[in-house]
């Protein structure tokens, strides 16, 4: 764990994975993708397409913060921190033997994605926290869904 990483961080980034990175285009402006975010235990990985918007973004501004938001709870979490591209990683680390429970992925997606990994056509972005701040989430119920 990182310094900014207490213990119910750490339990609450090992049971979600729905995460929200934000990063700063190259206008000023943010902007955010929805992601799996993978948590190994010091910060947060994401696989993604190298040649992707996001990979240029944070190559030009490693600034970021990620919001980590169960689709129904009533908290969620903000970190703050830098993401780069990992070097010579071909796969995000899961922190444990298995992915985290809220993670569905139908047949085949994930052996495609390991194969596009180890051709070099994605990559994984390593996010670092600086920072920690639980918020108030929304359920279902109270967004109108």
């Amino acid at each position: 764990m990182t310094d900014a990483i207490g213990p119910a961080e750490d339990a609450f980034l090992r049971e979600n994975s729905r995460t929200f990175l934000l990063a700063v285009r190259a206008d000023g402006f943010p902007t955010a993708w929805p992601m799996v975010g993978l948590y190994p235990g010091d910060g947060l990985e994401f696989s993604t397409y190298g040649r992707s918007q996001k990979v240029r973004d944070f190559e030009r501004n490693p600034n970021a913060c990620c919001v980590v938001a169960p689709v129904d709870s009533h908290q969620a979490l903000v970190l703050r921190g830098t993401a780069v591209v990992a070097k010579g990683q071909h796969e995000p680390r899961t922190g444990g033997a298995s992915p985290p429970p809220d993670i569905k992925v139908a047949d085949g997606i994930g052996e495609g994605a390991r194969a596009r990994m180890k051709s070099g056509k994605r990559v994984v972005l390593q996010f670092t926290p600086t920072a920690t701040e639980f918020i108030p989430g929304i359920s279902a119920d109270e967004s109108g869904t």
